[in-house]
């Protein structure tokens, strides 16, 4: 057992940096000028809206991550279908609010606010989300997510068309695209890979159920296409539905293990799911350590996700080594200073811990 003053400061160095529900929590500072006598240190609200590349209001729920400026992921939550949401019961910090990228429609985006004060306050936010860039979309030919081929007898009129909607889309002209498949489909309505563009389409329009359905046509007509499963499995993640995403995801990586967005999906569905198997956190740690194997520099952010895995684990050594790993990947990412800052921290103070542990 460590002594007591030893772990307050650990707990204290280690509040926020996780994405999971940590059963960490900060230490009140009793030197703390903020702090107030009723606890309003921890009371405040950070209230915000999400607005699609479009200007308008999502139709699902999205994602929103909240970290410490200073560096490590604080909470996580999820947006109502209109794109409100509310991180509450905050202590004061200067906090990063972010949406990561769906992979499909729009970048990551992120605001920072100063959150401080001896009275609870609620600060709003408003986060403006940018188209994602064409060439690094999922159907890109590094094969981050690549169509793969596909063996089916279509009639020369529908693969025409098909094609057709690609070049369109890849230009960005959605519409057009769709319009293309949509005559692909009546000529062929089995046509898979159409099908699955289709899905790829709803999914840009923020038409969840629709692009579901279509990807479970495709897969009615042959379950045997990995990118399929991929995009389905993806868009179960988003919505919370675990155990069907990993049901997806790792048939994707039977049929095709070199997807590095599979094996990433995967390991956030591990992690995420509720209840969670003994054997989970393993399993997630294998599939993110895959999908960096995989996708390279592209996948240097998860070191992050597997940096609180090992948060999460106690194991405080190699959660440095990944942080280590990210900067070594990325030099020169707009949060180094603020990892570089963390991992002389962590590194200091689970020294003095490991060092206090040790048999006198």
């Amino acid at each position: 057992m460590f002594p007591r003053s030893h772990c307050n400061s650990l707990l204290k160095l280690l509040v926020c940096l996780s994405v999971f529900t940590l059963a960490v929590h900060a230490q009140t500072n009793r030197n703390d000028p903020n702090a107030g006598a009723g606890g309003n240190r921890g009371a405040h609200v950070i209230r915000g809206k999400i607005f699609m590349p479009s200007g308008r209001l999502p139709e699902q729920r999205i994602r929103v991550v909240l970290e410490v400026i200073s560096g490590g992921m604080y909470s996580d939550t999820f947006s109502d279908s209109v794109g409100n949401f509310e991180f509450r019961s905050l202590p004061n910090n200067n906090y990063r609010v972010v949406v990561p990228s769906d992979g499909f429609i729009y970048e990551p985006a992120q605001e920072q606010l100063e959150v401080s004060g001896s009275v609870s306050r609620t600060f709003t936010v408003q986060i403006y989300l940018r188209e994602k860039a064409r060439d690094n979309s999922l159907n890109s030919s590094n094969k981050m997510i690549s169509a793969a081929e596909f063996a089916q007898d279509v009639p020369k009129s529908a693969k025409k068309s098909y094609e057709q909607g690609l070049k369109k889309m890849k230009d960005g002209k959605d519409e057009d695209a769709s319009m293309l498949f949509q005559e692909a489909l009546k000529i062929f309505p089995d046509y898979v890979l159409a099908h699955n563009k289709m899905g790829e389409y709803y999914l840009r329009q923020q038409k969840p159920g629709e692009a579901r359905t279509e990807f479970e046509r495709a897969l009615e007509i042959s379950p045997k296409l990995p990118l399929t499963h991929l995009n389905l499995g993806m868009l179960m993640v988003s919505q919370k539905l675990y155990p069907e995403a990993i049901e997806h995801l790792e048939a994707a990586n039977k049929l095709d293990e070199s997807f590095p967005m599979a094996h990433l999906y995967l390991g956030l569905a591990l992690l995420e799911k509720t209840p969670q198997e003994p054997n989970d956190a393993d399993r997630a740690e294998r599939s993110l350590l895959k999908a960096i194997a995989l996708g390279g520099a592209q996948m240097a952010y998860v070191h992050k996700y597997l940096f609180n895995l090992h948060v999460r684990r106690k194991n405080y050594d190699k959660a440095v080594s990944e942080l280590d790993a990210y900067l070594t990947e990325t030099p020169n990412a707009p949060d180094a200073e603020q990892i570089r800052a963390k991992i002389g921290q962590l590194k200091k103070v689970a020294g003095s811990t490991s060092q206090a542990a040790k048999p006198k």
